[in-house]
């Protein structure tokens, strides 16, 4: 292909096959980046110049009739451009032109224009340029469903518009320019890969870091390996890619694990320059790499060998603690304050050898324990000890009992059992903890009801736990409830009466022992009745031993749920809590 500006119907006409190659990313763009597409489209003017942009190309040679033609960047764009001319021309009404359109963008002579990544292109084929028919179980990957979105979006949209508007929409993409540079092979590639760019997406730091690693391997590697040493990365950042798909909606960004591994694995230090240099990974990486390049190419070139090599592992090994099903590791995930501890599960879960990574699960357990107390319970901000950790990452060494006795220290530290204590004996615990740590302590202190008292039950799953659904999932009860402004201040007629002062409502009615998880549903539906009408209508009857539990700490002779009732009923709460967070018995 040759280089220079031309227009898009000069870019695909001819036996052109495009191919998205297998280094690159799957398709990513979302709503955004499709509604700018089609606006730009639609406000761009018949008699003006529209630029599409500068697209990357790689010549691959003939297959038969069809020259191969690897698209190095700009592959968001062309994927989106093809997806919406197909859409365009089940809206076009002469015959002859949409046969030669299809021809120009979609399929000729049995051959589809584009090829996308080999996981995703038979449903490219199959579901998006074809309409067979789709259902939910036929999306497989990520990308898939961003295909898909997109199609549908680009569909709702050009249903919208008249067919007038629709033939000019073609005769604009015909028009449109686009600047072309197409390079022999993939050193040629390099050279110029830093300073290309997706239109309507930036580059993340792992593209940017990949982009940057290609290019100094060009200029570290020699002739002879130059050609294999930019395959080896292209191929292990194709597999990061493909890696991260799998994990993408687990709430871990690609950029939290690229910083989580350099935190783990490579030297850094504070300095006058970096008072955090954990945060400038890219930077520092960069900087590391063009100092080798300047003063022994032989030593970048194993420096990014290396690091590339140890980078792909460790989005491997995320993967694994992401899907573990590791209780311990489950809890550190269902809190959602993994982040500061992200370098050391990396770095001890790879360097642990032992039977069953029996010594990465006490640092798991240790890690959940500094989760819940320290940010949970305490409140402390989510960069607390953030430095402290990140060294202890850095400098581990296979030294389990010496981190052990470091992370239990760091949980004195922040939140030590008598502050642990004062906190869950808050009298207004109910406002002062976030709501997830409240149905967190309930659901461990149901889990230890069932373990441990008769009858016993079946543990509360995970799944039960996470159900965010409006009717189903569990919110925070108040057992004497909260009491509207214009409400009578005396629980309900008929029942064993309670009046609430000022006193009560100020030191027992959002006290912890004041509270249990209940349904949502189940919630709302006892509004503001009183403890005795509950207890006989929910409580006893509830599926829940937290709930059937509640009429046993009742005085035999008032049977009033009262201030008394719910100190005594706290104790036990936080006499589980302070044995089952006690970081010492890890």
């Amino acid at each position: 292909m040759e280089n220079g500006q031309k227009t898009i119907m000069e870019l695909f006409d001819g036996r052109k096959i495009f191919h998205i190659p297998q280094y690159q990313r799957a398709y990513t763009w979302e709503k955004q980046q499709l509604e700018d597409f089609v606006d730009d489209i639609e406000n761009q003017k018949l008699d003006k110049d529209y630029f599409f942009g500068t697209i990357l190309f790689q010549n691959r040679g003939r297959s038969g009739s069809f020259e191969n033609i690897d698209i190095v960047d700009g592959q968001q764009r062309i994927t989106t451009l093809i997806i919406f001319m197909k859409l365009l021309l089940d809206h076009l009404e002469d015959p002859k032109d949409v046969a030669i359109l299809k021809g120009t963008y979609i399929q000729q002579h049995g051959e589809y224009k584009l090829r996308v990544l080999q996981d995703d292109n038979t449903f490219f084929k199959d579901y998006i340029l074809e309409d067979g028919g789709i259902s939910a179980g036929y999306v497989q990957t990520p990308s898939q469903e961003r295909l898909l979105n997109a199609k549908n979006y680009l569909k709702q949209r050009l249903e919208k518009y008249l067919p007038e508007t629709l033939r000019e929409f073609n005769e604009k993409i015909e028009r449109t320019k686009v600047l072309t540079y197409s390079v022999e092979d993939a050193a040629e590639a390099t050279l110029i890969f830093e300073t290309t760019n997706d239109r309507g997406k930036s580059l993340t730091n792992l593209e940017k870091t990949k982009s940057f690693l290609m290019y100094k391997t060009y200029l570290a590697s020699g002739d002879d390996n130059l050609e294999s040493d930019l395959d080896t990365l292209q191929k292990r950042f194709s597999e990061i890619y493909r890696v991260y798909e799998t994990i993408k909606d687990r709430g871990v960004g690609e950029n939290s694990i690229l910083q989580s591994h350099f935190t783990a694995f490579e030297d850094w230090e504070a300095s006058q320059q970096s008072s955090r240099p954990y945060l400038q990974y890219v930077p520092m990486i960069k900087n590391k790499v063009n100092k080798l390049v300047n003063d022994n190419r032989s030593e970048a070139r194993e420096f990014i060998d290396r690091y590339s090599r140890e980078l792909w592992e460790s989005f491997v090994l995320m993967k694994e603690l992401l899907l573990n099903k590791e209780t311990h590791l489950l809890d550190i995930f269902v809190l959602n304050r993994p982040g500061v501890f992200y370098p050391l599960l990396l770095k001890t879960y790879k360097l642990d050898k032992s039977d069953g990574k029996q010594n990465f699960k006490r640092i798991a357990r240790l890690v959940e324990i500094g989760c819940f107390r320290v940010f949970g319970i305490r409140g402390r901000r989510s960069d607390t000890g953030r430095e402290f950790l990140y060294r202890l990452a850095r400098d581990f060494n296979g030294d389990f009992a010496k981190l052990i006795n470091d992370l239990k220290g760091f949980v004195d530290n922040y939140c030590n059992d008598d502050e642990f204590q004062s906190y869950l004996l808050s009298p207004n615990f109910y406002n002062d903890v976030d709501l997830n740590d409240q149905r967190y302590i309930f659901w461990k202190y149901e889990n230890y009801l069932r373990m441990n008292e008769q009858p016993k039950f079946p543990a509360m799953s995970y799944d039960e736990f996470a159900n965010r659904d409006p009717k189903t999932g569990f919110s925070i009860e108040h057992i004497i409830p909260q009491m509207k402004k214009k409400e009578s201040n005396v629980v309900e007629k008929g029942s064993p009466l309670i009046r609430r002062t000022q006193k009560f409502q100020k030191e027992s009615l959002h006290a912890i022992g004041n509270l249990t998880i209940d349904p949502q549903s189940a919630n709302s539906s006892k509004s503001n009745h009183s403890f005795e009408y509950k207890d006989q209508n929910y409580f006893l009857k509830a599926p829940l031993k937290t709930q059937n539990e509640l009429s046993d700490f009742l005085n035999p002779e008032t049977r009033i749920w009262d201030a008394e009732t719910i100190q005594n009923r706290g104790k036990k709460i936080i006499q589980f809590a302070l044995k089952h967070w006690n970081s010492q018995n890890v």
